[in-house]
């Protein structure tokens, strides 16, 4: 809870500085799009169907993407900062390894994390071309595992379909080096996911991204 409220609070703060009265140097809109690679950190109990047990599956890393559209503030010479959307999926593989116990009886399942959230960015921006950054954000996060059939001993069971939705977030590092005027690679790594205290079987990423931004100023 505390881990919640400190994340509530430090986005909170970059709202008002964002949105509330003072002078800019500049205002812009910002788009950007990007992926990479994404590392879940949780496992997951599965109930077997028609059975008292549970089978325990440690989904593996797989591709992650996202997209994102928000305001950025230029604040002083130093500062920018920035609060958007971000929409983004992790997909979550699974192989006959990542259960246990039992192995896939056919068809492996297949699993996604997928998050909405309101982030904030703090950016420093008096590093040349490379621009680091901050950031916090809230929102909800969904986590899903196809119901598959797996064979343990011999015999063959169902696994019911996972499907957790629970508050989520992001938190993480980024840098931005600006290409021409207005567009920007970026970097990131960031932790992704449910927040601590998270329904059971919610899970967390630790996404590594890649992405191109372009922002245009508007009055």
């Amino acid at each position: 809870m505390h881990v919640r409220s400190s994340a509530a609070v430090s986005l909170l703060v970059l709202l008002i500085v964002l949105l509330g009265g003072g002078r800019a140097e500049a205002q812009a809109v910002r788009v950007e799009a990007g992926g990479g690679w994404a590392i879940p950190s949780t496992e997951i109990d599965v109930p077997v169907q028609g059975e008292d047990g549970a089978a325990q599956i440690d989904p593996g890393s797989g591709p992650s993407g996202y997209v994102a559209v928000g305001l950025m503030r230029r604040l002083t010479d130093n500062l920018s900062l920035g609060v958007r959307v971000r929409a983004q999926q992790s997909q979550l593989r699974v192989g006959s390894d990542d259960i246990s116990p039992g192995t896939c009886a056919g068809v492996c399942p297949g699993g996604r994390l997928r998050a909405l959230s309101l982030e904030g960015q703090l950016h420093l921006t008096s590093v040349g071309r490379i621009a680091p950054y901050f950031l916090v954000g809230l929102g909800v996060a969904r986590t899903t595992i196809d119901g598959t059939r797996i064979d343990a001993g011999g015999t063959t069971f169902q696994l019911s379909e996972t499907d957790v939705t629970d508050a989520g977030g992001n938190v993480g590092f980024g840098a931005a080096l600006r290409l021409v005027r207005g567009l920007s690679l970026t970097a990131e790594t960031r932790v992704t996911g449910s927040l601590p205290g998270a329904k059971a079987n919610a899970v967390t990423t630790f996404p590594f991204t890649l992405g191109v931004s372009y922002h245009f100023e508007h009055p």
